[in-house]
């Protein structure tokens, strides 16, 4: 019985016990370990100016007899709102109103029922 020998190749990068061969820098193991939170960051960035826009345009929007809800759990409908710095006038009962700032509305209700109409004509 004869016994044959294999050779194997080597990983270029693996270095050679006679010492020739190409070796990985040092620093490319741990380029990992920045490139992965950048782009957690750069994500997290981008989600931040995406909510800011949405609810800049959600207070811009803001329209009287428009059904709201606060920040504070508070439904109410717009009444009025001022031209001159941030407040809106809310109607929560007959004989009951507040004033509140427009970055304290969280939810606009009208517009979501009046953006699900069109969905839900189409799925019929």
């Amino acid at each position: 019985m004869k016994i044959q020998a294999i050779e194997v190749a080597q990983d270029p990068l693996v270095p050679v016990p006679d010492g020739k061969g190409a070796q990985q820098p040092s620093w490319w193991n741990q380029l990992p370990l920045f490139i992965i939170p950048v782009l957690f960051l750069l994500f997290l960035l981008r989600q931040s100016r995406r909510e800011k826009q949405d609810k800049q345009k959600l207070t811009n929007n803001l329209r009287k007899n428009d059904k709201v809800l606060t920040i504070g759990g508070i439904y109410g409908t717009v009444l009025t709102i001022a031209d001159e710095g941030d407040e809106v006038s809310l109607k929560i009962d007959d004989n009951a109103k507040i004033r509140v700032t427009r970055a304290s509305i969280l939810r606009n209700i009208t517009r979501e029922e009046e953006s699900r109409l069109p969905a839900e004509k189409t799925d019929k």
